[in-house]
């Protein structure tokens, strides 16, 4: 091999020195966009799930409960990832959001290696994905590391993947480290087990085919599909059936909110803790057809633009969206950090959009406007993110802003009600509380703490009239909670 000239190695030296320049730019823009969420209590399901989690606080008994066949179907890395915080900062929270940061810090300079690498404009997509604020379900809150440190490991199986098959086959070695990876993805979150779908979308659409390599991406697609089964059958589906809706009009659902899903990425001013999205009984529902006609309108471009990068990017997004709770029940319709992994691809697309764009305009007024353009995007960014922060410094404002946004949510309610009980306003509690009963009489959950709220005033006939609706409620529905609005 010929030496490189002085010209090609000074070349290579500016690009290095301008993508360093590039990952510290966007760094400092997460860091210092992000610099409240140190201060964010732990909230909703973080309580029981890290703060008051004896598996986080004792190493010992992580080992007994989580490296058993049960527990490794139950995110075990991201467990682990908690206890090892306890160790380091107790309950001190602001440790835990440190090695938030950290991931998403790490998976934002994965995609502008990615980006680099296959496709265009890495610091646009950088920066997309560090200040979406989508992303804050991740950074913001603790218990989205579940995604975010499951997408740290995809992200490098992804990068690693394309980069080796450009040189060819791959070999033993290769082969292994990504298996590896798959292993650590769902190990930390069950959801991604999609990664080797991902690798035969690329195979299939971008790289050159050789028998021996579709054959190993067939026999890895075949055992993600069977791993999914596996974990479906022992964790999802079980999960499912503490939830008042069936498989059908969950699935029926996802594509009523398809709309408000797109929304989200596109043009995601205002994201909440939780969303209350209706759930719809109807395939026939104009939502529902909508959202499936724009459903099959995105596979299609998909497909028929795999061979560009672009195409092959929209193919990627939609497989991060199609893991087992599109179709089995869970608590929420939309949760936003189930939406992080594709949340990459998005900001791969937009990057790739844009040089696309950019290569198209002649003028340099019109280049200077593509320019300004989005700075004003990312300007809508970092205030909804800068929001979102500030509405996380404690679990009432944080159901507050959920409440303004859905007046009539009866969990959001309930929740309120909660902070104004263990504050001694018993009143305020009983106010919400029977808020939430109004909004879903026939939750469980609302009823008992309402009989708590009576109780606490002094009010035993309301008190004992509550209690034994409650208990009629248990006796017929079980503890299910999700109180839901119909279409």
């Amino acid at each position: 091999m010929a030496p490189r000239s002085a010209p090609s190695v000074a070349a290579a030296i500016m690009r290095q020195r301008g993508a360093i320049a590039a990952a510290l730019l966007v760094v400092g823009a997460i860091v210092a966009v992000h610099h409240r969420v140190y201060t964010i209590p732990f909230m909703y399901s973080e309580i029981a799930g890290i703060e008051r989690n004896p598996v986080v606080k004792s190493p010992a008994l992580f080992v007994d409960r989580m490296l058993t066949p049960r527990g490794l179907l139950q995110r075990p890395l991201s467990v682990l990832s908690y206890t090892i915080d306890h160790a380091l900062y107790g309950n001190a929270v602001a440790g835990y959001h440190v090695t938030n940061v950290v991931i998403h810090c790490v998976n934002v300079l994965l995609v502008m290696a990615i980006a680099r690498q296959s496709f265009a404009a890495p610091l646009v997509a950088g920066l997309v994905f560090a200040l979406h604020p989508l992303a804050t379900a991740c950074v913001s809150q603790i218990f989205g590391r579940n995604y975010s440190l499951a997408t740290t490991f995809f992200l490098a199986a992804v990068g690693l993947y394309v980069r080796w098959r450009r040189h060819g086959p791959l070999r033993a070695l290769p082969i292994a480290t990504i298996g590896i990876l798959f292993m650590l993805t769902v190990l930390t979150k069950q959801s991604l087990v999609v990664l080797p779908l991902v690798l035969a979308w690329y195979e299939l659409a971008l790289a050159g085919r050789t028998p021996r390599v579709s054959l190993i991406l067939v026999a890895a697609a075949v055992a993600s599909i069977a791993l999914g089964i596996v974990l479906v059958v022992l964790y999802a589906l079980p999960l499912s059936r503490t939830a008042p809706v069936s498989p059908v009009q969950f699935f029926l659902s996802q594509l009523g909110n398809a709309l408000t899903t797109v929304r989200f990425f596109v043009l995601p001013y205002r994201t909440a803790l939780i969303h209350d999205l209706p759930v719809y009984r109807e395939a026939w529902h104009p939502d529902v057809l909508v959202g499936a006609f724009m459903l099959a309108a995105l596979v299609a471009i998909a497909w028929r633009g795999r061979a560009r990068p672009s195409g092959w990017l929209l193919g990627a997004m939609l497989i991060c969206l199609v893991p087992s709770n599109t179709f089995l029940p869970k608590n929420e319709i939309v949760r936003e950090w189930r939406l992080y992994p594709s949340l990459a691809f998005f900001a791969l697309l937009v990057g790739e959009l844009f040089a696309a764009i950019a290569a198209r305009l002649r003028r340099r007024v019109l280049v200077g406007a593509l320019y300004a353009g989005l700075a004003l995007y990312l300007a809508t960014f970092v205030r909804a993110d800068l929001r979102q922060n500030v509405a996380y410094q404690s679990g009432m404002s944080a159901w507050r802003q959920v409440l303004d946004r859905y007046p009539h949510w009866a969990d959001a309610m309930n929740n309120v009600a909660f902070y104004h009980y263990w504050s001694g306003d018993y009143r305020g509690a009983r106010h919400y509380f029977a808020g939430a009963v109004r909004a879903a009489p026939e939750v469980f959950l609302y009823r008992q703490n309402l009989a708590r709220a009576y109780a606490a005033l002094g009010d035993r006939e309301r008190a004992h009239r509550h209690a034994t609706r409650a208990t009629e409620i248990l006796a017929r529905y079980g503890r299910r909670t999700m109180a839901l609005q119909y279409r």
